[in-house]
């Protein structure tokens, strides 16, 4: 039998685990060891199960972020799989360090200079809309990450994406056009198509800069 933790709500869903300041703290420590395995082709940390916290074990998705003298270095997470939370984590440093298409992989060398950042992501929900006023009515700036698609193209934008855009006039429409570009549209109007499917969620983000988190 699986001990894995339920972390179910009464409609079935995986929810978000509820993670104290100790328990981010052991999901950056599994990060930055992934990552300075990865960089060195050392495969994986080893991780004994049962002395993880329960909240560890239970199924979410995340994404690790890492920066190299506040430059984004790398940026893969995992959506749909729903992982125990520290596997989730490992994998997704990994894939940071090592598959992020927009960079060559990460040397070890580098890794000392790195900052890792963890976002652990509520399940994605339909965002239905019908026209652009309805749309930035329900979008909710800094609070919402958003999944688009619209045939084979598809893309997402973690919550903290916002902040690149703050200064824009339009943070709706700045937010989207990149985001539609993201997904393969030149032209940035993919957001505004009323074929396009939209999906949120929110994300609790912390890493190793966090003075929260210093021991």
């Amino acid at each position: 039998m699986s001990d894995t933790q339920d972390n179910r709500s009464e409609a079935g869903r995986f929810e978000r685990p509820a993670l104290c300041p100790a328990d981010m703290r052991r999901l950056l420590e599994l990060a930055r060891k992934a990552v300075e395995l990865a960089a060195s082709g050392r495969g994986t940390p080893s991780v004994d199960r049962s002395a993880l916290a329960p909240a560890l074990r239970q199924r979410a998705d995340c994404f690790v972020t890492l920066y190299r003298y506040g430059e984004l270095r790398g940026c893969i997470g995992s959506r749909g799989t729903s992982e125990e939370l520290w596997r989730a984590v490992i994998e997704s440093a990994v894939a940071s360090a090592t598959q992020d298409p927009r960079f060559m992989p990460v040397t070890p060398g580098e890794v000392p200079d790195l900052e890792i950042q963890i976002s652990v992501l509520t399940p994605a929900r339909p965002l239905p809309w019908n026209g652009v006023a309805d749309l930035r009515a329900k979008l909710k700036p800094y609070v919402h990450g958003v999944l688009i698609r619209n045939g084979m193209r598809r893309a997402l934008y973690l919550p903290k994406v916002w902040e690149h855009f703050s200064g824009s006039p339009d943070i709706v429409a700045a937010f989207l056009e990149h985001l539609s570009r993201k997904a393969g549209d030149r032209t940035g109007d993919m957001w505004r198509d009323p074929a396009t499917v939209y999906e949120v969620f929110e994300s609790l983000d912390f890493g190793e800069a966090d003075p929260d988190l210093a021991e």
